[in-house]
């Protein structure tokens, strides 16, 4: 399984509750079980390992400052990952933007962990930079970090529907894309 299953697929019950008490060792266990996987979607925007590392730092220090300022309810109430996941995905539009471009997918190979068909797994992940990025966060957040359609939603903001409107047609694109590489290159394989 990839770091996401240990990572902290489910929060367990305490752990919002031990952070609305002011448990610094729940803090410390929130960070530690996010921080790769946080990561990881990072580099799939930004390609560029610092940037990606300042950025889930940064993404991270607001969390924990927004939690200081949360009242204990609010914070017993959270969806932890999920809204993890959100404040990186700002944290990284706003690099994005700082840079004056849009991301590129450069080098695949550090997204996943290749399974039965390495080839086209790296295919597969090299065609993301081609997709929108509504598609591509979206595409990405649901095989290459694994989330639910519910999580996802959560991330960005979007409604389910719309999450799985945007996967269903990015992975159409892909496919096409990958289609359209495979005739140029002659079938060649």
């Amino acid at each position: 399984m990839r770091g996401g299953e240990q990572s902290g697929r489910s929060e367990g019950p305490g752990l919002a509750e031990r952070i609305a008490c002011g448990d610094a060792l729940a803090v410390r266990e929130l960070v530690e079980r996010h921080y790769a996987e946080l990561y990881r979607y990072a580099f799939a925007a930004l390609r560029h390992r610092a940037a990606s590392e300042d950025a889930v730092h940064d993404a991270l220090v607001r969390a924990l400052e927004a939690l200081g300022r949360y009242p204990e309810e609010r914070i017993r109430g959270m969806s932890l990952r999920p809204w993890l996941y959100r404040i990186t995905l700002n944290t990284v539009r706003n690099r994005l933007r700082a840079r004056g471009r849009e991301a590129r997918l450069e080098d695949p190979g550090a997204l996943a962990e290749p399974r039965g068909d390495p080839e086209g797994v790296m295919d597969a992940l090299a065609a993301l930079r081609l997709l929108p990025e509504r598609q591509r966060v979206a595409v990405s957040l649901r095989y290459l970090q694994d989330l639910p359609y519910a999580e996802i939603s959560a991330a960005t903001g979007w409604p389910e529907g719309t999450v799985k409107t945007l996967v269903r047609r990015g992975l159409i694109r892909l496919r096409a894309a990958m289609e359209q590489e495979e005739r140029s290159r002659g079938g060649e394989r």
